[in-house]
Order: structure tokens, then sequence, then C-alpha cells
């Protein structure tokens, strides 16, 4: 394969690609990302250059390429270097054109749970505890369709701490280092009662909610209280697709969402539906329960009610959502996927939960849906 061509300009090379494709890469971009001793450690690969010394009109003193790469060596300045060299690979995979930037981006999926099996998504807990092949199916599975199911869990009190960790460190939250959901006298939270539960986001009230949770069923020998999983990134498509402004709105505005009881007052403004600076979804808060008091402007409420009944009808449409039994002795992990379940008596169907940020993912969201 012929190597690319190189045009070096006053600020930067233009680099022509086999195929056709061109790309431009400032100078100092360049400086700043040398990989060289004396400008990135050697094992943490982190940057040691003082960017102050780096002049912004820095070029190079000479610049040349070969079938490897391209090579540089700068003039003398205060930042030391000892020449920068790049491979075609690299160059490639960290062109920041626009377009080549969004054809790499790693983006939350969304799919139809029509397509969805407990066997499909299933993987067994001795073959996540044993192996990495184990391990890697699991993540492939909460990557894939931001859920999984582990089966063949002991059904022993905090045996889902191990399964967790066996991922990545666990994350705290104001529930403790993990959390029992069950019911009972003077709960602090709907999910510790028998009363039914919508689809919602856990913990919209927090700034940075779970980005991925862990359930153990213990014990399960009740009638009803099935789970059922929705797709909040589907589910925030379909509205975008339906009506804009009701998506814009939700999307653009922040409101309030509130958890209170004797041990905390924890307050949180974001909005129901999270886009980035691409315009892609990035996640929902959706959780009826805990918005509020809806504090942007009275003339504005009335048409963020309507959006939100919108989205709230979308999410409880029944090809929207996949209903399961989560049957004794198995977990459930679940990051982009949220779910719902009919009244229950939880005191007969334990179950032990815990959680973290889903950072450890390529593919991480905060659109977890749990009830």
């Amino acid at each position: 394969m012929s190597k690319p061509q190189i045009e070096p300009g006053t600020d930067g090379v233009n680099i022509t690609w086999p195929g056709g494709d061109h790309s431009r890469h400032l100078y100092y971009w360049l400086r700043e990302n040398c990989h060289c001793p004396k400008c990135t450690h050697p094992q943490a690969w982190e940057r040691t250059v003082d960017f102050l010394a780096i002049p912004l009109d820095l070029a190079p003193a000479s610049i040349s390429a070969d079938v490897q790469g391209l090579h540089i060596q700068w003039p003398r300045h205060d930042a030391p270097c000892d020449g920068s060299f790049f491979s075609w690979a690299w160059l490639d995979a960290h062109r920041t054109e626009r377009e080549i930037r969004l054809r790499r981006k790693q983006r939350p999926r969304s799919s139809s749970v029509a397509e969805w099996s407990k066997q499909a998504m299933s993987v067994d807990f001795d073959r996540v505890m044993a192996t990495d092949a184990g391990l890697l199916e699991l993540l492939d599975h909460v990557d894939d369709r931001g859920v999984a199911l582990v089966t063949g869990i002991p059904a022993k009190d905090l045996v889902v701490l191990a399964l967790a960790e066996r991922i990545a460190l666990i994350e705290g939250s104001h529930f403790g280092h993990h959390f029992n959901v069950q019911s009972k006298p003077d709960a602090e939270n709907l999910a510790y009662t028998p009363r039914r539960l919508y689809p919602h986001n856990d913990l919209p009230s927090r700034r940075y909610p779970p980005g991925i949770q862990f359930l153990h069923c213990l014990r399960n020998d009740v009638t009803g209280g099935d789970s059922v999983l929705v797709d909040g990134i589907a589910c925030a498509e379909a509205l975008r697709q339906s009506d804009r402004g009701a998506f814009e709105l939700l999307s653009t505005r922040e409101v309030a969402f509130t958890s209170v009881a004797d041990d905390w007052h924890i307050v949180n403004r974001a909005t129901v539906i999270d886009v980035d600076g691409d315009g892609d979804i990035a996640g929902t808060r959706l959780h009826p329960a805990l918005i509020g008091p809806v504090d942007i402007e009275p003339e504005s409420q009335m048409a963020f009610y309507r959006a939100h009944r919108e989205f709230l009808g979308i999410v409880s449409r029944d090809e929207m959502q996949f209903r399961f039994r989560l049957d004794a002795a198995s977990a459930r992990y679940s990051t982009t996927v949220g779910s719902c379940m009919p009244a229950w008596p939880s005191t007969r169907r334990p179950v032990v939960g815990c959680s973290r940020g889903a950072t450890f993912l390529a593919t991480t969201s905060t659109a977890g849906w749990n009830c």
C-alpha cells in the first residue's frame, strides 16, 4: 500500500491518504501530542511536557515522512523534546475533522425489545467468575443491549457484591455501599414498598446518577412482581421522531429532581433527556415520583407537562417493554435499559443491589431505568 503524502503549510501539515481522503494537523497539536520520553511518561502514558513553554506559533525545523509515519524535529524552545514521531495508524485514528470524528464515535445503542429474550442476554455465574471469556460475554450484553442477566448465583446475601467487583469497584450512594430492596415500615424510597413502580431512572436527584445497577434476586415465590425492561435510548429517539418540539423541550430545559428523607434532602436540576454536543442521545432522567416541583417559568410549564406526559406514554407502550420474571438466584445488570413492575409483596421477593458509574464501559450512559 502506498504511503500517505504530506504537504507542510505555515501552521500545519496536510495529509493526503491512500484513497483520496485529506486531513490537516496543526503543528501545535502535533507538538503537544509528542510521545518522546521528554514529553510523555513511558509507563503512565501521560503528558509531562510544559504546555506554557510551547510557542503557539511553533513550526518544525524539519518534517519528513516514510512508510512508518511522520517524523518531526522542532527548533530549540523552552520545552525540551527529542523529536516527534507519529505512525500513520495513530494519525489516522486521531483525525479531528468532524465527519471523521463522528464516524468513529462510540454511542449508546438502542435496540428493539421485540428481539430480546432471557436466554439471549443470560450468562452463567460460574463462567463469569472463573473465566475472562465469561466476563467478556457479560460486558458484551451490557454494551450491546444495556442489560444482562446472570444465572446460577448462590442464593446468599451479598454475593452480588463479589459479582459486581468482578467488573469494577462499587460506588456507594446515600443508601450506602449496597441496598436491600424489600418492604419495610417507614420506607424512605418507593422501592422499599409493595407499590407499583413506573418506568424511571434511579437517583435523578443526584448530579451523577448510577451508570450501572446490579440487582440480585435471592428468592421469588410471589404472584406478580415481574420486571419490565424499557430501552430508554429507543424511547427518547421515538419521541424525537414523533414530536421534535417535545423532544427539544425535554432535552434543553432543566427541571428539579428532589429526594427527601429524614437523613437527606437532595436536589438536582437537569434535563429529562440528555443530549451531547453532537446531538446524540446520551441518556435520560425519567422519574415521575422524584421530578419537581417543576421550577421553570409558569408560561412554559404546560408545554413541559405535555412533553413529559408524551414521553411517559411512549415508555408505557407494550411494544417498548420487555416483560420477564427475575428468578431466584439470578441478577440483572442494566445501564441504558429501565424497568417497572406491578404491585408485589416484596418481603417474599428480597433483592440485594449495588451500583457504580459506567465509565469503565466504552459506551457510557446514565439512562438505566429500574423499578
